[in-house]
């Protein structure tokens, strides 16, 4: 379950020094190869305001060379010499083929923001990438100081989930992992066991009846021989999930939230999960999402 490539996409703005700063940490933990993309959105080689004898060659090929040296200022404490990448198109289409191309194992990217209506009605690059990557994708919010410390993975009973708590390990072997299950009791229903004379007292020991049910899938499916490791522990919730992953991303200790997403099929494809797309907005902390192709990698 090595890390051998990341990508990592910037956009040479004010957060691209954070980003590049926690894939070059990254890099160097896995001993992995960097490659690093710019996109050039739209660039103005049709505007009728340019001078008519302008050289759109020379142009584009000066855009190019300083986008190169950029990212190159902002690897430059790598390891070894990363891969680089200065296209124009689609940022989202160019990532996700270069990450096909290069087989990498992991992108890393920053939170964006959404530009425009479009953006606004069908997400922002970041939203867009995690919808369609071939890999984990790595959203960054804040400083790379260390390795990551203390991670928390939203989890259920799926292979989704799995694969989750499996990056986990892969990505921060030494950090604490928080396996975070949530369960809901509908209001509606527990309005009706009170309608039904079920007293507060019967209501309460279902309750704790099914975080005691969910607790003991939890360790079984995420541990060995009925123990999980010791670097883990459990917290099983009653509530909203996506704001139970926020809250456990605003926590001091916590450094990175990872869950996973399911389905791979056109829908899926145009719109990230609820929950996802709640936590990639508002943590407070570094967010990984494991798309549905990772799953049939975590064995290797």
């Amino acid at each position: 379950m090595s890390i051998k490539t990341i990508l990592v996409a910037l956009a040479l703005e004010d957060d691209s020094q954070r980003v590049a700063d926690r894939a070059i940490q990254l890099a160097k933990q896995h001993k992995a190869q960097l490659v690093a993309v710019h996109v050039v959105e739209n660039p103005p080689l049709h505007d009728a305001s340019l001078p008519p004898l302008i050289d759109l060659v020379a142009l584009v090929g000066m855009l190019v060379d300083q986008n190169a040296r950029q990212l190159q200022s902002l690897l430059e404490t790598a390891d070894k010499p990363a891969i680089t990448h200065v296209e124009a198109g689609k940022p989202h289409d160019i990532i996700e083929n270069l990450a096909t191309s290069h087989k990498a194992d992991l992108i890393v990217i920053g939170p964006g923001a959404a530009k425009g209506l479009r953006e606004r009605v069908f997400g922002s690059t970041a939203d867009r990438v995690v919808r369609c990557a071939p890999c984990p994708v790595l959203v960054v919010r804040k400083e790379a100081g260390a390795p990551y410390s203390h991670i928390a993975v939203g989890v259920d009973f799926s292979d989704h989930a799995q694969a989750a708590a499996l990056w986990a390990s892969r990505l921060s072997p030494m950090a604490s992992r928080e396996l975070i299950h949530v369960f809901d009791i509908p209001l509606a229903f527990e309005l009706a066991m009170l309608k039904a004379n079920t007293s507060q007292t019967e209501i309460d020991r279902y309750r704790d009846a099914k975080a005691k049910t969910a607790r003991r899938q939890v360790i079984k499916m995420f541990g060995e021989n009925g123990r999980l490791p010791k670097a883990a522990r459990v917290r099983i919730i009653q509530g909203d999930a996506s704001i139970t992953l926020i809250r456990a991303s605003r926590r001091r200790a916590t450094d990175l939230v990872i869950l996973g997403t399911q389905g791979e099929n056109a829908i899926a494809q145009h719109l990230l999960g609820s929950v996802a797309r709640k936590v990639l907005t508002n943590a407070r902390c570094d967010v990984l999402v494991v798309p549905s192709a990772a799953i049939q990698d975590t064995s290797c």
